[in-house]
């Protein structure tokens, strides 16, 4: 009886390896044939086996696998753009130029970039500022200009620090050793353009409180479905006097996972460093001897990752969650992916749902398919009447 019992027992632990599934998701249609970065929804990264993403897979409508490269960890890439400021005035005499640069807004300014044709000469430059353009007031002294950067067609950058202030409008003097002016083109600043947002929300559902009789405050998060990584957390708090709170992040199962003090003093905005939120983990702060606070909100942030594919138009794409072999593909498209820019287009995923591991692709073994599969469940059923009608009769036999 025992050994029918193992056998059993065993049909059922090579069912459950056989029958695992993977998750699958639609890649949002693309208009016209070309490179995209493919934006990985917070789910996709969290139901990943591995952190580094290695168990990825996008598939055409042939099945046919789709080469694929992983941008990287952090996505922020800065594109600088030169911004001209409004110029008041701009007038040449003798070897002078005179540039009045309007600033509406009352910026903080600290620094200009000087857009000029090139020019072998000896710069110097001074600055002054004005509310009125009645009184002017001395913000930089007559300096050289030594550090300057060659632009596009023969011009030159020319970069002037100075103190930090806000005038309304600023007079740039520029002057030279020669007897002739240079030519202003702009004046403006270097704007630095962010490509891809840092962190993206995950959605924690809602959460409970409990202000417990041992002097803390326990917060869960019954919606939490997976295991989510964190890198940035928001916490929104009502109290009506000042407060200072050491609180922790906890789990039953791994213990201690994340420590921080929530405060009047600050924002009470965290950042760390790949935390896993788990659903059975959760938040304690510890009150002492005040009043339990009141969380209003809290938000917490995961990095945006993002894979970089060709698509075509008109083809119908799918992402797959759960490679087999658990090792990151090799595809020739890693070797061109510092020649495809990072500023394309960026689509998204959708329709994630759990599907059978046997569309993961062709490399799915013969022990993987569907026919196989149904055989070891007959089988399985098979065997499991038959050790019940032989339990049965043993007790028909004992009776």
């Amino acid at each position: 009886m025992k050994k029918y019992l193992i056998l059993l027992l065993f049909c059922l632990a090579e069912l459950a390896c056989f029958a695992q599934s993977v998750w699958k998701a639609t890649i949002q249609p693309v208009e016209a044939n070309g490179y995209y970065n493919i934006e990985l929804s917070q789910q996709i990264i969290a139901l990943s086996e591995k952190n580094e993403l290695s168990d990825l897979t996008i598939l055409d409508e042939k099945k046919q696998e789709v080469p694929y490269f992983l941008r990287p960890v952090n996505p922020i890439r800065e594109i600088s753009h030169f911004e001209a400021y409004e110029l008041k005035e701009n007038r040449a005499e003798d070897s002078l130029n005179i540039v009045i640069v309007n600033n509406p807004n009352s910026e903080i300014l600290s620094r200009f970039y000087i857009l000029i044709s090139g020019a072998d000469v000896t710069k110097y430059v001074c600055i002054r500022g004005s509310n009125d353009l009645k009184n002017m007031y001395i913000v930089k002294q007559k300096t050289g200009i030594s550090n300057y950067s060659t632009g596009n067609n023969h011009n030159e950058m020319l970069i002037v620090d100075f103190p930090q202030g806000n005038y309304r409008y600023y007079e740039i003097t520029l002057s030279n050793n020669q007897k002739s002016p240079l030519e202003v083109l702009k004046v403006g600043k270097i704007q630095n353009s962010v490509i891809y947002e840092q962190f993206a929300e995950i959605n924690l559902g809602k959460f409970v409180q409990k202000d417990s009789s041992n002097r803390k405050t326990y917060i869960r998060f019954p919606d939490l479905s997976y295991a989510s990584h964190i890198y940035k957390l928001e916490f929104t708090v009502k109290y009506k006097a000042d407060y200072f709170r050491n609180a922790q992040i906890f789990d039953s199962k791994r213990g201690n996972l994340f420590n921080f003090d929530i405060s009047s003093k600050h924002e009470n905005v965290f950042f760390t460093n790949n935390l896993i939120l788990y659903p059975e983990s959760f938040v304690v702060i510890e009150n002492y001897n005040n009043p339990p606070p009141l969380i209003d909100s809290i938000k917490v942030y995961g990095l945006k990752r993002y894979v970089c594919a060709y698509l075509e138009k008109d083809q119908t794409y799918s992402l797959l969650i759960g490679r087999k072999d658990g090792i990151a593909p090799t595809y020739d498209l890693e070797y061109f992916q510092h020649d495809i820019p990072a500023d394309i287009p960026i689509i998204e995923t959708k329709n994630l749902q759990s599907v059978p591991d046997d569309n993961a692709g062709q490399n799915t073994l013969w022990i993987e398919k569907p026919l196989f599969l149904w055989s070891v469940i007959i089988a399985v059923g098979v065997l499991l009447v038959f050790v019940c009608l032989k339990m049965i009769r043993d007790i028909k036999k004992r009776t």
